[in-house]
C-alpha cells in the first residue's frame, strides 16, 4: 500500500533524537510522502531543512498559525516543543517569503482560526483573510485549521471560493461537515480516530473520495500519552477500511488517489 500522511510537525522536538528512526518506520509502513507543516516563521524555515535530509519522501506546508492563539498555548505549556519566533512575526512579511518560496512547498499552512484561546476574532479572520487569497492566487491547497472556528473558517472559505481546502481535524458539527463536503472540501482523519466518536462519524458521513490522512505528529496519538508519528497513518486506514466496510487496500488506493489529485502531485 501507499499511504500519505498530509499534515505532521517533524520540526517537533520530540523528534529531535529519533527523526531518523521515525523516518526509517514510515517507509516500513509503506509511507510514501509525509507533509510536514511550519506555524510561523522559524518552522517554516526549519522544516526547509528536514525536507533537505529526505527529499524523496518529506515535502513541506508553509504555515501561520492563528498568532494569539500560539502564544497563549505556549504560555499554558501546550505547544512546547516548536522553534518560536521572539519577536511578533510581520505576517504580510511572511507571506511575501511564502510567495518568493512557493516552488519548494505543495501547499500552505497550517492556518486558519483558533477562538480556543483568544477572543480577538477579528484579526484572526483578517490574517486568515489573506493566507486565503494567497493560496488562491498560488493555486495551492491550503490546510485548515479551525478549532472552535470552524462556522467562520468555512464562511471565509466559501465567500472567498477557495476550492483546494483540506479541513484539519476538523470538530465542526454534523451540518458543517455536510456543508464543507457539499463544497468539495476533503477532510484529513487522525489515527485518534480509533478512540474520538467524532472522527468515526465524520468517517461515516464523509465520502471516501473527500478523505486524506494525517498524523498532527507528534499529536493525536491513537494511544493516550504516546508520541505520534507518521506510520500510524496505517491505524487510520484500517480504522477507515472499518467504518466503511471497505478493504483496506482500497481505501489506502482511494486516499493516495485524493491526495495525487488536490495536490497536483506526480
Amino acid at each position: 500500500m501507499e499511504l500519505i500522511d498530509i499534515h505532521a510537525h517533524l520540526d517537533h522536538s520530540r523528534f529531535k533524537e529519533d527523526l531518523a528512526q521515525v523516518i526509517a518506520r514510515a517507509r516500513k509502513a509503506g509511507i510514501k510522502t509525509i507533509i510536514t507543516s511550519g506555524v510561523n516563521s522559524s518552522t517554516n524555515r526549519e522544516i526547509l531543512k528536514i525536507q533537505e535530509v529526505y527529499p524523496d519522501i518529506v515535502k513541506v506546508s508553509f504555515g501561520i498559525y492563528p498568532l494569539d492563539a500560539l502564544q497563549r498555548e505556549i504560555d499554558l505549556g501546550e505547544g512546547d516543543g516548536f522553534a518560536r519566533d521572539i519577536e511578533k512575526m510581520d505576517v504580510d512579511k511572511e507571506l511575501e517569503w511564502i510567495e518568493k518560496n512557493k516552488d519548494k512547498c505543495l501547499a500552505i499552512g497550517e492556518c486558519g482560526l483558533d477562538f480556543k484561546y483568544s477572543e480577538e476574532k477579528q484579526e484572526q479572520i483578517t490574517i486568515f483573510q489573506k493566507i486565503i487569497n494567497l493560496a488562491k492566487k498560488l493555486n495551492k491547497p491550503i490546510i485548515v485549521h479551525s478549532r472552535k472556528g470552524e462556522l467562520e473558517a468555512i464562511d471565509l472559505l466559501e465567500k472567498s471560493q477557495c476550492k483546494k481546502v483540506i479541513l484539519h481535524c476538523f470538530s465542526g458539527r454534523k451540518s458543517l461537515i455536510k456543508r464543507a463536503c457539499d463544497l468539495g472540501y476533503y477532510f484529513s482523519i487522525p489515527p485518534v480516530i480509533t478512540r474520538l466518536e467524532h472522527f468515526q462519524m465524520l468517517v461515516s458521513l464523509v465520502p471516501l473520495s473527500q478523505i486524506l490522512t494525517e498524523t498532527d505528529s507528534p499529536y493525536l496519538s491513537p494511544i493516550p500519552g504516546e508520541k505520534n508519528e507518521p506510520a500510524n497513518v496505517q491505524v487510520t486506514i484500517k480504522e477507515i477500511a472499518k467504518l466503511k466496510n471497505i478493504p483496506e487496500e482500497e481505501i489506502a488506493k482511494s486516499i493516495y488517489n485524493n491526495f495525487k489529485l488536490i495536490f497536483s502531485y506526480r
